[in-house]
């Protein structure tokens, strides 16, 4: 059985934020992430999958310039696989005001079933 998430912040200009972290035992399908510029002026807007097993980040978009008064939106059939402990993170450039993220993810439990390599 699973559950919708959706999570949305106001950002803090040049200052990384976690929208959602993945809880234990559960993996989450990210399929939305939508990023709001409300600034006068275009302003370059990062987002990251961070994976916990590997300690990394992953770039999902980076330096993506949103326009002003403008908003980025990705969406479709694909989506992120994301397991226990691995995060969403967002960054919006400096000097922005007025910007909001909002992320939505499917939460499923996490099967005990093993995969053959």
């Amino acid at each position: 059985m699973s559950r919708s998430v959706s999570v949305g912040k106001n950002l803090v200009p040049d200052a990384k934020t976690v929208m959602y972290t993945v809880p234990d035992g559960y993996i989450g399908k990210w399929s939305l992430l939508y990023a709001l510029n409300g600034t006068a002026s275009a302003k370059d807007f990062n987002s990251w999958w961070y994976d916990k097993s590997t300690d990394t980040e992953i770039y999902i978009t980076h330096n993506y310039s949103i326009n002003a008064a403008n908003f980025l939106k990705f969406d479709g059939g694909a989506y992120v696989i994301l397991e226990e402990g691995d995060e969403i993170r967002v960054k919006i450039e400096s000097g922005a005001t007025n910007a909001s993220c909002v992320v939505t993810l499917e939460l499923e439990p996490k099967s005990p079933t093993k995969f053959n390599d």
